[in-house]
């Protein structure tokens, strides 16, 4: 079985290398034109380019413990780089993304760091109503423990629904509605977060939005696991 699964682990991701070529070379045409409805095709290809990077990240996901490097990092920076990075599909929906609060650096891998970032973001923008405000907030509190806020002014959660929103395929009420999610997002987010030593909580009160916090701890406690079991490998 663990045979079966690396071979098919290399047929996906051998695919989404060859994927990731034809979508590079639209990109490259679409940035050398200035049209108007180019805007609403970059739109639609950014949500194929996220279903690819998505299920690249799920085939690395069994071996993250060997793709994994720490860093400090500005929270506020990660979470541009996200903003950046879906864009366009925020302007289609006109929302105003804004940025509050203490930046701070926090222990964690960038890469990684931003999938996770990059899922909740996806859920806010999908579930958001035209034309209103995602915010993300920082804020540092004792004993030097580091909050990032990404809160949005969709139709919130069921309470019903809140204990199961990290399980794997659960679309909950607002995506039978959509009939857009995969129930898997939050899913992953949650699965790397616990591996990387971060901490996810969700708030959300309908018709209000929802507030998707991470907490970042100034010790990361897998790296501290990881150098550990390293350490005690005999030579």
């Amino acid at each position: 079985m663990k045979e079966a699964q690396l071979i098919e682990n290399d047929f996906t991701a051998s695919w989404i290398h060859e994927i990731k070529t034809p979508l590079t070379a639209m990109k490259l045409i679409m940035d050398a034109e200035h049209n108007p409805d180019i805007s609403k095709i970059e739109s639609e290809w950014l949500r194929i380019h996220l279903l690819v990077e998505r299920q690249l990240y799920m085939t690395r996901l069994p071996a993250l413990e060997s793709d994994y490097v720490l860093e400090r990092l500005s929270l506020q920076r990660l979470a541009i780089e996200e903003i950046q990075e879906l864009a366009p599909w925020c302007m289609e929906k006109n929302l105003a993304v804004s940025i509050e609060g203490q930046d701070a650096t926090v222990v964690t891998d960038r890469k990684w760091c931003r999938f996770i970032i990059r899922q909740i973001l996806t859920n806010a923008i999908k579930y958001s109503p035209s034309d209103t405000s995602l915010t993300f907030r920082t804020a540092v509190t004792e004993p030097e423990n580091v909050f990032l806020d990404i809160i949005d002014e969709g139709p919130g959660i069921q309470p019903h629904d809140l204990p199961r929103i990290f399980d794997k395929g659960f679309t909950g009420g607002n995506g039978r509605i959509h009939n857009a999610a995969t129930g898997l997002g939050l899913y992953l987010a949650q699965t790397v977060a616990a591996k990387i030593g971060i901490t996810l909580q969700v708030n959300s009160s309908q018709p209000q939005g929802t507030t998707m916090r991470m907490t970042f701890t100034d010790s990361n406690a897998f790296e501290t696991v990881r150098r550990e079991q390293v350490n005690n490998i005999p030579l």
